[in-house]
């Protein structure tokens, strides 16, 4: 147990220096495409995990929030759970109160039931997963600025859909979408 209590100590150690790193190489003027393009990712991946911005109000420093990949997941599944067996009041509390107006619980009701004239009932979930707006999969749990996006294949009756769920910080729904899996070019 002590090597492994070694090695994650070790772990921790580790990405409080690339955390460190990353902030000197960006007081040295380097761009978040250089430390992405250096850490193999792209510049939004390097920004959301390792950016520092302050509010320009306040002058406040605002850093990423812890987000657990197993929770977006369960909340993506959740939402179309509740979305298939017509718990739209449910769903409505999950929603960001100032994305309920562009998500009204009507809409979401009119555009499920276009989906079951499609491909029919939803049967189950397959590849949930968790990725950045721009599409790049986060793959463990991370301290990360801004929004993230549940995305899971409905399987249905007669066909699949590509279902997503774009989440804050508190795991509220900012963004909704449900569209067959080749669609391109996704708002988020």
């Amino acid at each position: 147990m002590d090597t492994i209590r070694e090695a994650h100590q070790a772990l921790n150690q580790a990405k409080g220096q690339l955390q460190a790193a990353v902030q000197r190489a960006r007081s040295q003027g380097h761009t978040w495409a250089e430390i992405g393009e250096t850490l193999g990712m792209s510049r939004q991946a390097a920004f959301k995990r390792f950016g520092e911005v302050a509010n320009p109000v306040t002058d406040q420093k605002i850093t990423g929030a812890p987000m657990s990949i197993e929770k977006v997941q369960r909340t993506t599944e959740q939402v179309f759970d509740l979305i298939s067996a017509g718990k739209y009041e449910d769903l409505e509390s999950l929603i960001h109160p100032e994305a309920r107006r562009e998500l009204p619980t009507s809409l979401i009701a009119e555009t499920w039931a276009r989906l079951l004239t499609e491909v029919g009932a939803k049967e189950s979930y397959g590849d949930t997963h968790v990725v950045l707006p721009a599409g790049e999969r986060i793959e463990e749990d991370a301290q990360l600025l801004g929004v993230v996006v549940g995305v899971t294949t409905l399987n249905c009756e007669a066909g699949e859909m590509m279902g997503r769920v774009a989440v804050d910080d508190q795991l509220r729904i900012v963004g909704l979408l449900i569209v067959t899996p080749e669609y391109s070019p996704l708002p988020f």
